[in-house]
């Protein structure tokens, strides 16, 4: 069974490098339409649920997650579809992708 989160394998490591915020956009990126707890938030981006809640009101502030209810007490959050930002960076994914898909062909 493979141990990496899925964000050390993200396009945006490639453009962006390792921190953790870069990591947990990529999980939003990734389940994009979805909302998730910061749980598995945390597990997708490879990093501690304390981490995730020390991004979480500047990604909301930034307009790039928005949160969308509270289950069981817990807070759901999503990429904001509706935000130009969150695109690019859903654009962004797939541009970097092709280009590495280009790079290992060469």
């Amino acid at each position: 069974m493979a141990t990496n989160a899925y964000a050390e394998d993200s396009p945006f490591m490639a453009l962006f490098g390792q921190p953790a915020r870069t990591k947990i956009l990529a999980a939003f990126v990734s389940e994009r339409g979805r909302d998730l707890n910061v749980s598995y938030v945390a597990k997708l981006a490879g990093v501690a649920r304390s981490t995730v809640y020390d991004h979480l009101d500047e990604l909301r502030e930034l307009g790039v997650i928005e949160h969308t209810r509270d289950v069981g007490g817990s807070p759901m959050y999503q990429l904001n579809e509706d935000s130009e930002v969150a695109a690019e960076l859903v654009r962004l994914e797939g541009v970097t992708l092709n280009r590495l898909f280009e790079m290992d062909e060469q």
